[in-house]
């Protein structure tokens, strides 16, 4: 590993490495496409998913400055919200989530989880996600001025340490890739705030693994979606001493599959929830994962990316999302089961 990656400060939290492992049944219903999935639902720490790699960094870094909380902030069902504050109370910190908007009326999902780790919730009034870091920095400004030492993280983790999780995921990769003797065309991730395939197209990049990274985003359009990831490698080459560059021409970002909107779930969406978990028992959720395998899906449906491809799809958990939306994923279920009635050996 890179010395400047190995010297960063890290907090070992995630259960690391996560499978990379075929799903056939899948593949199948898909057309005979090479798929594979990166496991990052299984990291284990906090219920999983992506933001534990980030975290380890970003909270190493909060306790090299002696912080005595963690403050962040992102919408009731953030993924990033909930996995910091399991961080915070794992580590004895006080855990503070900035939420836009109101209090929701049900307490479900990661809404839930928060509350029982007891983490302090900050609620804006203001509905407009885009204003939640200057809304953090004033929480933060708050604490320090009542004499707390809060550690501010930014919504999504958005900074080159929290890159730096997927650099190191990058490298994993790179040599289960080599174990399993695969050579992947594309690698297609979910994209939100961009962290995680900023840094993975670093680490690509260092590694020389010649494989494109699609991100399906399902909030920021394209063109908003390349400009944050480009700066985001920019930032994290230059910390980790990596001479390289990024370049917007490098960086695939599909805009397509968001639907209504962030948050709000997408009819594809729920379909491919359903079809994953009925043919390989995998649960992905209807904000980030599913609306990306419904981006996979209709890409390969169009014929953009062919059935002779070998593709790895990084689930990046969200599993307590589900419980949120259980009335859009169990409606109009009928009509969903006329799907897999058409689905090779899918019952």
């Amino acid at each position: 590993m890179n010395p400047d990656l190995a010297s960063l400060p890290r907090l070992e939290l995630a259960k690391l490495p996560t499978p990379l492992e075929p799903v056939r049944r899948l593949s199948h219903a898909l057309g005979g496409l090479d798929l594979w999935f990166k496991r990052d639902d299984l990291t284990g720490f906090g219920l999983g998913g992506n933001k534990v790699r980030s975290l380890e960094y970003l909270a190493a870094d909060a306790i090299g400055q002696e912080s005595d909380m963690l403050v962040t902030g992102g919408s009731p069902e953030s993924n990033h919200v909930r996995t910091t504050m399991a961080v915070a109370a794992y580590l004895g910190l006080k855990g503070v989530a900035v939420l836009p908007s109101m209090q929701p009326a049900e307490t479900q999902g990661n809404f839930l989880l928060d509350k029982l780790l007891n983490a302090k919730l900050v609620f804006t009034g203001d509905p407009d996600r885009k204003y939640l870091d200057k809304h953090i920095s004033h929480e933060v400004e708050r604490l320090r001025a009542l004499g707390g030492k809060p550690y501010m993280i930014r919504r999504g983790g958005v900074s080159p340490l929290g890159c730096a999780g997927y650099v190191a995921a990058a490298v994993e990769i790179c040599s289960q890739l080599k174990e399993l003797n695969i050579d992947p065309d594309i690698l297609l991730c979910a994209t939100g705030c961009g962290v995680t395939q900023a840094g993975l197209l670093v680490g690509f990049k260092w590694m020389e693994l010649n494989c494109k990274v699609y991100g399906i985003t399902v909030s920021r359009t394209r063109n908003e979606c390349i400009a944050y990831i480009e700066q985001l490698t920019k930032e994290t080459a230059e910390i980790l001493g990596l001479d390289l560059t990024i370049t917007s021409d490098d960086i695939l970002v599909i805009d397509e599959y968001i639907g209504d909107g962030y948050s709000i779930p997408s009819p594809e969406g729920i379909e491919s929830i359903r079809l994953v978990a009925r043919t390989e028992g995998i649960f992905l959720d209807p904000i980030y994962t599913g609306k990306a395998i419904a981006g996979l899906t209709d890409l390969v449906k169009k014929g953009n990316i062919s059935s002779d491809k070998t593709v790895i799809f990084l689930h990046t958990g969200g599993s307590p999302s589900i419980f949120s939306y259980a009335s859009a994923i169990t409606a109009s279920n009928d009509s969903a089961n006329s799907l897999f009635i058409k689905l090779p050996g899918v019952k």
